[in-house]
């Protein structure tokens, strides 16, 4: 008999922490299993129950079980104060038409005045039983990836001119990009944020104000800002030759694709730090390119599990990747391409002149939510 007593408490409490699941996802159901999780015992084991002690016992231990079972109470940040925390924004509001949150407000940053912008949208959390673990079932990516798309396309339909994008490698930050008109630039990011959820950002007005709340998501560097962070990141072995700094690193233990991405991830830093790819070539096992900036470069090459760069003035720089570079300048051709600013330029002379930079309008309250993109009111 004792057998059908611990078979159907633990058929219960079964029943119980599957019912503090599904509660969270849907209260009709979840009370539905809560009934369950006392009944369906009962039923099964009828026979054994027949006795009004026994049933005592059984109920007793049941509801005890329900009670012990119960998830930690919460005690971590909502969505509404991750977006807060994000933007710095302290009106979030709530968005009516698909659970969102939002904010808009102003900030001095720089000594300029940068407008922010920002929408959430929290992601489905439920919390284990008795362990207080979260599991996220659902993450509304979708919403948070069509915001950020509309945003950019609408920033460059109204005369921006996109420098860089797809160059955040943190946890949270999922994409970002920096656009330009003029001395204006726009910051859009789509993150992750405290509280279990997704938000699109962005702040616009002086470059200067939105780089500096972008180095909010680049903590070590930012586009045009400073020398590519990587050459720290891993242990470059660095001499010198000729006024050349010579740099090798050869991760003997590593796959071969991790350091094709390490070559790879280098030429992405390059760019989003300003360098220009100039030149680039591949002969056999050997591939390199060469990146410029400002009379500077930076020359890198990669052969099996060696990647070798070289950094100095342009001319050292070449003539030195003669002499000690297994690749050499071997089967180069011309990667030409523009600095930012150059290719500003090269936009507004293509127009002759046909559009006038002309002051930004502030955005409105439900800018990037889907109800209109504050660069529709800006003219081109």
């Amino acid at each position: 008999m004792a057998v059908k007593l611990i078979g159907s408490i633990l058929l219960s409490a079964f029943l119980s922490f599957s019912a503090w699941i599904v509660l969270q996802l849907s209260s009709i159901l979840g009370l539905v299993l809560f009934v369950s999780a006392v009944s369906l015992p009962l039923y099964v084991f009828q026979e054994y129950y027949n006795k009004k002690s026994r049933t005592a016992i059984y109920l007793t231990v049941s509801l005890l079980l329900i009670l012990l079972l119960k998830p930690p109470p919460v005690t971590g940040p909502n969505v509404a104060f991750g977006l807060h925390f994000a933007t710095g924004c302290g009106n979030v509001e709530t968005l009516a038409r698909n659970g969102g949150f939002t904010c808009s407000c102003n900030e001095t940053i720089a000594h300029s005045t940068v407008h922010v912008s920002g929408v959430a949208w929290k992601s489905k959390i439920i919390e284990l039983p008795l362990t207080g673990r979260f599991v996220t079932v659902y993450e509304p990516l979708g919403k948070a990836e069509k915001s950020y798309r509309e945003a950019v396309e609408s920033a460059g339909t109204n005369g921006y001119l996109k420098l860089v994008e797809d160059y955040g490698t943190y946890s949270n930050l999922i994409k970002d990009a920096l656009l330009s008109r003029g001395n204006e630039c726009v910051y859009i990011a789509e993150t992750r944020v405290l509280g279990g959820g997704l938000a699109v950002i962005s702040a616009r007005g002086p470059c200067r104000g939105v780089k500096g709340f972008a180095l909010r998501w680049h903590t070590d560097y930012l586009w045009n800002e400073s020398k590519p962070p990587i050459f720290r990141r891993y242990s470059f072995n660095w001499s010198s030759l000729d006024g050349v700094r010579v740099g090798k690193f050869i991760p003997e233990n590593w796959p071969s694709e991790w350091v094709r991405n390490t070559y790879m991830g280098i030429e992405i830093e390059l760019k989003g730090t300003g360098y220009v790819k100039k030149l680039e070539g591949e002969d056999g096992g050997c591939k390199w390119s060469l990146w410029v900036r400002e009379g500077r470069a930076h020359y890198i090459a990669i052969k099996d599990k060696e990647i070798l760069v070289l950094s100095g003035k342009i001319e050292d720089v070449e003539r030195t990747a003669e002499r000690v570079s297994p690749c050499g300048l071997k089967n180069g051709r011309k990667a030409e391409g523009y600095i930012p600013e150059r290719a500003l330029n090269v936009v507004v002379s293509e127009l002759n002149g046909s559009f006038a930079l002309k002051p930004a309008e502030p955005p409105t309250v439900w800018a990037l939510a889907g109800k209109s993109s504050y660069w529709a009111k800006t003219p081109p």
